[in-house]
């Protein structure tokens, strides 16, 4: 069998051919080869010396220890002490420590867990390390360090495949139950480690949409053979009999409904989903189909909990009063990294409540018997500052049908090793639980069956050991009770609707906090019914108090980006991600101010030497590259991946690691036509390429729709354009500039409140429209077209008025009437469903056979973030689709008129029934 690994290493020079490299995996039996050959890697790969930014100027430190035991982390004679020291582009690697910089982190490991880490047989992330390192200094600066080096290993892979398939064909698989997995996140390792040597189950193959992912985590497993799929079909199809669904928890519905509907049976990691009718569904489509389904609540199967359910059971406490239940963990690192799925409400289904009661509301509800009723929550953020996160400490007071009262404690927050305790209080003794005890169990019991051990503490035999080790024992029982169930068709004796009435009792909690009262779980249901829970999930984050002596980050909300139609639109196009490099669209994605009118237009001065690009990816999540010196991005910026470049070279480096992350290796990425050169080449001579599609409708289509708050921008943009208007025309009279006009102009536009004009177009007579400052005067009996555009907060107007000194002739007063009357036409007809082109056609029809002299033109053209958006019907462009609500637009109409065009143009919205003018000036022609 391969191994996957490789002999070299991807780097700019030849490595020696002593590296230690060996088709086994890396030897370090050699420490300094070792660690030099980790420096070595870090400064050659670009990849590496992109991600080595994020260590700037840190250094971290590594005991080798002779002994197995951990316990004493000094030095001790014969340890191996070595050093990694990051600054200017560089990992320098040193023995011994380093005498200028204290470390900010010290690794504690001995040399056989090194060799596994290498090896990839004890691949896992820093907080599942637990009892195997030990580290002294800040965890995210440790997990920081281990993506560096999970990268590190990534070069020795072979991505040889066909071997893996190959190899698998000669594999026994008699009496075991062949999985696919769905998700390559270190979850698996949970999974991965609990099975080792399993007779019931063998990992076959594993899917991620990230295939890159998928690849790594079959190469380095190395308890069977496991073959990457990049497509999930294909790995349904593969001969599999069930799957291991591990991805964030949202996306649990689509995949449980995908694997049923393939006729596989599903084990579905906790919790069950993020909102009740989602679990229905699972339900549904896994009982329609005929394949079994159990979530992987591992706490349910820890024989500890086993060994207490059996106690309460046979009544050696009597009935059961109170329970109080703890679980802690740090999720700190995570939670603290805006846009990241975890404790994201929607994505999550909340924060430490969903992810932690849920291990803790299963676990009680097995060990009473019994549903519960009635739930009181109270959450906080006391740790985690992002007002768009959910809580990272929650308390959930409980109360059962039995008659039982639960008192639920969960924390985000711990800085200790993970902790579970339980406490069960009973009319006739007490049980205690502690998953930091070698024997978990104590029972104190006033029960006569109880013999010479009554109202004595004892600690039954089960099988446990403390962290990290008690998560392989429960995970394993998990896994073995499911495939047991396959094998002997069998139901799992934790129901799926168990494991709703979890998701249930946990939406119960969030709507008690939000609403400050009890909440029944009745009354959960019956939203469920309604296909509302998601509605709870909605206003969770705003409705957590902050604790008070954190800093809040007060981060901006969207302006006209939506991420929800954003998603629609990618699905609609079949993109897989979505760059904007322009100004105005990065501006549009992102709320970085790159627009001319920002306070600071420097940004858009330095654009093309510092390049600024917004990407969102399928599900509308979104990430910003930006000038590094620009530190106030992420105040700006309502996305929450926000990314430092100090080049465009460094833009490259950017792309190429986003979209390995992502997995988007070959996928289709949109970019403007305008796309720049660098960009262009970054996705499709770098590394990894991709398939680039011009995105230009799809801006298009995102912009054209408008949010409330853009809607609101507009019409003050209007408001504040108008009275420019009024003020300019109020100085017209003979004898009057263009000069001073404008002026005029300008310094109403910015004392009502613009931040910056966008056009200022004039005309005397048969002047210049797109020319005017010349110094030409206004002449008795000439008309003076006006046609201006304030911005407000980016957002354009686009305002027209005629005013003459003196008369103006019937002609004029007569073509300005009928333009009215063609501007009106369309104005009645508008409303959501009518086609642009179809009504443009029929308009103009209208206006030659009621004017058959005539000879106007019609624009209509939306209007937001710049003057002329796009156009959607008359002359200039039309579209061939109907208006939809919120659409914002001009309708204008003009005739020649001696030399000059005249005519009239007004702002509408589409509403829900029709459409409304924005603007309020009447368009007949004004005399002074």
């Amino acid at each position: 069998m391969n191994s996957g690994l490789r002999k070299d290493a991807s780097v700019d020079k030849p490595l020696s051919a002593d590296t230690g490299i060996g088709q086994s995996g890396l030897d370090f039996s050699d420490l300094k080869n070792g660690f030099g050959l980790f420096a070595q890697v870090c400064t050659s790969v670009e990849e590496l010396r992109y991600e080595m930014r994020i260590l700037e100027g840190k250094s971290f430190q590594f005991n080798i220890k002779n002994s197995t035991d951990l316990v004493h982390e000094g030095a001790e004679p014969g340890d191996e002490v070595f050093s990694l020291e990051f600054g200017q582009g560089n990992c320098k690697a040193t023995m011994g420590p380093i005498k200028t910089k204290p470390p900010v982190v010290i690794f504690y490991v001995n040399k056989e867990t090194l060799y596994d880490l290498v090896k990839g047989v004890l691949y896992s992330s820093v907080a599942q390390m637990g009892g195997y390192i030990k580290y002294t200094g800040n965890r995210p600066d440790a997990m920081d360090f281990q993506r560096v080096f999970e990268l590190f290993l990534n070069q020795f892979l072979v991505h040889d495949v066909q071997s893996l398939k190959e190899a698998q064909k000669k594999m026994d698989y008699s009496g075991k139950v062949k999985f696919g997995v769905i998700g390559g996140g270190q979850a698996f390792h949970f999974h991965s480690n609990g099975d080792r040597g399993s007779s019931l189950i063998a990992y076959t193959g594993i899917y991620d949409r990230n295939y890159e992912n998928a690849k790594k985590m079959a190469l380095t497993y190395r308890d069977g053979v496991m073959v990457p799929y990049e497509n999930i079909d294909e790995m349904l199809a593969s001969g599999i009999d069930a799957v291991l669904v591990m991805v964030p928890h949202v996306y649990h519905v689509e995949m449980v409904e995908k694997c049923a509907a393939a006729g596989k049976h599903v084990l579905c990691e906790k919790p069950m989903g993020t909102t009740v009718e989602g679990c229905r569904r699972m339900i549904k489509a896994c009982k329609d189909a005929g394949v079994k389904f159990m979530i992987a609540e591992n706490h349910r199967f820890l024989p500890a909990h086993v060994a207490m359910h059996e106690i309460v059971a046979k009544g050696l406490i009597g009935d059961v009063l109170m329970v109080r239940a703890y679980e802690g963990v740090n999720e700190i690192h995570g939670l603290s990294k805006s846009g990241f799925w975890k404790g994201d409400p929607i994505k999550a289904g909340g924060g430490a409540l969903m992810d932690m009661a849920a291990h803790k509301f299963a676990t009680i509800d097995y060990i009473l018997g019994s549903k519960v009723s009635r739930v009181t929550g109270v959450l906080a953020k006391q740790a985690v500052f992002l007002p768009e996160k959910a809580e990272d400490n929650a308390v959930a007071v409980a109360n059962y049908a039995n008659g039982a009262i639960a008192d639920i404690v969960v924390s985000f927050t711990q800085k200790t090793i993970p902790y579970n305790s339980m406490e069960v209080y009973g009319t006739k003794g007490t049980l205690l639980e502690n998953h930091a005890w070698t024997k978990p169990v104590r029972l104190c019991s006033f029960d006569e069956k109880m013999g010479d051990q009554v109202q004595q503490w004892i600690e039954p035999e089960v099988e446990h050991l403390p962290f990290p080790e008690y998560y392989t024992i429960s995970v394993r029982e998990t896994d073995a009770h499911f495939a047991r169930c396959i094998l002997e068709d069998k139901e799992p004796e934790f129901t799926p609707e168990q494991a709703m009435n979890v998701i249930t009792a946990i939406h119960a909690g969030y709507l008690s906090h939000i609403e400050g009262r009890p909440v029944d779980t009745a009354e959960i249901e019956k939203l469920a019914d309604e296909e509302r829970t998601i509605e709870i999930l909605e206003r969770l984050a705003p409705s957590i108090p902050i604790y008070k002596n954190l800093p809040e980050v007060k981060k901006v909300n969207p302006i006209g980006y939506d991420s929800k139609r954003a998603a629609k639109l990618m699905k609609d196009y079949d993109l897989s991600l979505l760059i904007a490099a322009s100004p105005m669209n990065v501006y549009y994605l992102s709320g970085l101010p790159l627009l001319h009118s920002a306070d600071n237009p420097i940004l858009l001065a330095l654009n093309n030497q510092y390049p600024n690009l917004a990407m969102i990816r399928a599900e509308g999540e979104g990430t910003l590259i930006h000038w590094d010196v620009y530190k106030s991005a992420g105040f700006h910026s309502w996305f929450g991946d926000t990314v430092g470049i100090e080049s465009q070279a460094e833009v490259g480096a950017a792309l190429q690691s986003k979209i390995r992350e992502w997995g988007l290796a070959g996928k289709r990425v949109g970019v403007e036509t305008t796309a720049p050169k660098y960009l262009i080449d970054a996705l499709t001579e770098g590394k990894i390429k991709v398939q680039l599609i011009d995105a230009d409708e799809v801006f298009q289509d995102m912009r054209l729709v408008k949010t409330p708050l853009e809607i609101e921008y507009l019409e003050k943009a209007a408001e504040i354009t108008e009275q420019a208007l009024k003020d300019t025309i109020a100085i017209v009279k003979e004898g009057v500039t263009d000069l001073e006009l404008l002026r005029t102009a300008k310094e109403s536009l910015i004392r009502h409140g613009a931040d910056d004009w966008d056009h200022l177009t004039l005309t005397i007579g048969d002047s210049d429209p797109e020319a005017p400052g010349t110094g030409r005067a206004v002449r008795k009996g000439e008309i003076v077209r006006l046609d201006f555009g304030g911005i407000y907060k980016g957002y354009v107007a686009d305002i027209n008025q005629h005013v003459v000194v003196g008369d103006v002739s019937a002609e004029a007063d007569k073509l300005i009437e009928g333009l009215l009357e063609f501007q009106h036409y369309f104005e009645q007809r508008i409303t959501p469903g009518v086609n642009m082109k179809a009504l443009s056609d029929e308009a103009l029809s209208w206006y030659k056979t009621t004017y058959p002299d005539g000879i106007a033109f019609s624009i209509g053209h939306s209007i937001g973030l710049q003057c002329e958006d796009q156009h959607i019907f008359g002359v200039l462009g039309q579209i061939d689709r109907p208006f939809e609500e919120n659409m914002v637009f001009e309708i204008e109409a003009w005739e020649p008129y001696q030399g000059a065009l005249i005519g009239v143009e007004d702002c509408y919205v589409v509403t829900k029934t029709g459409c409304r003018k924005m603007t309020t000036m009447p368009k007949n022609i004004l005399r002074v």
